[in-house]
């Protein structure tokens, strides 16, 4: 049983680097994979409009896709740190609960 203040915030801290730990490497290998991609449509619009491959019409439909690519990745990271963040609260819940006697 938990009944000091300092074992208490530990148990907090623990937990809390426990669940975020785990989900920022399922981020990190998302985001990694995903800007990966956006860098590579960047640099090839970039040497498609340096070499005239692209014109100004073709510029500007694939600035457009490449927008719609990057809200999309930003778009997913919000949800995945929001999944994250309720995953953290249900688990620091979770041991007060216990610290209290009311386990679930």
């Amino acid at each position: 049983m938990i009944t000091d203040i300092a074992e208490l915030v530990q148990g907090i801290k623990n937990i809390s680097s426990e669940v975020l730990g785990r989900d920022v490497t399922v981020i990190s290998g998302f985001s990694e994979r995903q800007v990966r991609m956006i860098a590579e449509n960047t640099l090839t619009i970039q040497q498609g409009i340096a070499n005239g491959d692209i014109d100004s019409d073709l510029q500007e439909y694939f600035l457009g896709k490449l927008k719609i690519m990057t809200q999309n990745y930003v778009d997913t990271l919000k949800g995945i740190m929001l999944v994250t963040l309720e995953k953290l609260w249900n688990a620091v819940m979770d041991f007060l609960y216990k610290v209290i006697g009311l386990a679930t």
